[in-house]
């Protein structure tokens, strides 16, 4: 009873922005309107703490973080819970595992502003961290455990505890099947009975009969673990969510379409090329999207974030009444020029996917520049190994690559069978697998840490 109260209350608390987003998208221009309309200037004093990004091209980037800021991300994920609990009323009588990432020490700027929050689900707001008491089966002091290991077990045993879990949102869903092959590898010590036997036989699906729904990305080369998890979970829903970056969300899940979020923040789209880059058309609102057109997004948050470049290209598929239906594509930018080939992350992404067809969908793929500038390494974590020869006849449809190649400037790709790709990647570079996004190239070095101050913002003084 106290789990369906609490759920109750969780969807009631959602119905607010759920019923203005609904009018929102028979009227996005107007919404868009409104959001400019309610936002207020950001003054150093309204900065919460920073929040890191992913870093995942580019370094660290700490993110100012506001309490108008976290009202945006909750108009994007209250009507995508109260989407869930409507389409899914099984989720009212089930526990949530939301990931709760391991804590990190991290330095402060110099202004001493707190650097990230004490665990992920401080997103939600007081009244919805109260009732996580009881509805997640994993306790808050999780996110103070320093030792990956001791985390990962914690983890593994509350979730086998909660016979009654219902939904399940990671961000990649590689760090849900890392977990779940933990309890398999250790089912004699974590269950006992029946439980230990479905768990050492890889029958994940009876250890939760309530579960109803996996929430995880589901783009680009996430999409081969995302369909590993329908394989082992086939009563289950495994929805992709939508495009969500530290600094602000474009798409999120509206009844199974990526819908733009234009109850939360100005979004802006610039007209790129299929190589991600600018046509030279003038940058448009959410009302001037067409149909089958690639852009890129550029968001005004209210942390005083104006016409950011987000860094994603997007696609319009189709439209929610109004409303685009966006999909990611690529991230634009990461151009990498050893001697001239001019390779691009879409033209290496096309690359792989053409490889993927042949071999099969990788776990993970991404070409990176040797140390020595000589040539690339195709790291590759797949059901079968491209060959150099065939990954080079794909690279030479870029003229620039073809004619490095016949001058002896770039040497042939070479490719290196990995395991565990994810891991390692997030490894060097410091990352947490839980906001895994690696892109089909990366230029080089990781850069340092950097703080992103507000820049000018709509009704702020000179």
């Amino acid at each position: 009873m106290r789990v369906f109260l609490a759920n109750l209350l969780w969807f009631l608390s959602t119905l607010p922005d759920a019923v203005r987003f609904a009018w929102a998208v028979r009227h996005p221009v107007r919404a868009q309107a409104r959001v400019a309309r309610r936002r207020k200037p950001t003054r150093p004093e309204d900065i919460l703490l920073h929040e890191p990004t992913s870093g995942t091209t580019g370094g660290t980037k700490w993110i100012p973080y506001t309490e108008q800021l976290r009202r945006e991300f909750m108009r994007a994920v209250n009507p995508w819970m109260a989407s869930l609990y409507l389409r899914h009323p099984g989720l009212f009588f089930g526990t949530h595992y939301w990931i709760i990432s391991p804590y990190t020490e991290v330095k402060c700027p110099a202004d001493g502003k707190r650097c990230g929050f004490a665990e992920d689900r401080e997103y939600l707001g007081s009244f919805r961290c109260w009732l996580t008491r009881t509805l997640f089966p994993l306790p808050a002091s999780l996110a103070l455990e320093r030792d990956p290991e001791r985390h990962l077990r914690r983890t593994a045993e509350g979730l086998l505890a909660a016979r009654d879990l219902g939904l399940v949102s990671v961000w990649h869903p590689s760090a849900f099947l890392r977990l779940l092959a933990y309890m398999r590898d250790h089912a004699a010590e974590l269950a006992e009975g029946p439980r230990r036997a479905a768990l050492a036989e890889g029958r994940y699906a009876d250890l939760w009969p309530r579960l109803r729904l996996i929430s995880c990305w589901d783009a680009a080369f996430a999409r081969a673990d995302a369909d590993r998890l329908r394989a082992l979970f086939p009563k289950v829903e495994v929805e992709g969510k939508g495009l969500l970056a530290t600094e602000g969300v474009v798409t999120f899940p509206w009844f199974g379409r990526r819908v733009a979020a234009v109850t939360s923040h100005t979004l802006g789209f610039v007209p790129v090329d299929a190589q991600g880059e600018p046509t030279g058309a003038p940058a448009c609102g959410v009302g001037e999207v067409a149909r089958g057109g690639r852009y890129a997004v550029r968001l005004t948050t209210g942390n005083g974030l104006t016409d950011y470049p987000l860094g994603d290209v997007v696609e319009c598929t189709g439209f929610v009444r109004k409303t685009p239906v966006l999909e990611f594509l690529f991230r634009s930018g990461g151009w990498v020029d050893l001697h001239g080939e001019k390779m691009s992350p879409a033209f290496a992404g096309e690359v792989l996917e053409r490889l993927a067809a042949a071999h099969g969908r990788p776990r993970f793929a991404v070409f990176v520049p040797r140390d020595d500038r000589r040539g690339y390494v195709l790291r590759w974590e797949g059901p079968s190994l491209p060959t150099s020869a065939e990954t080079e006849e794909l690279l030479a449809a870029n003229y620039h690559y073809a004619h490095a190649r016949d001058l002896g400037q770039l040497e042939a790709v070479r490719i290196v069978s990995v395991t565990d790709g994810a891991r390692a990647w997030c490894a060097e570079r410091g990352l947490s697998e839980s906001s895994l996004k690696v892109p089909p190239l990366v230029a080089g070095a990781i850069r340092s840490g950097t703080f992103i101050a507000p820049s000018k913002c709509y009704n702020c003084p000179s």
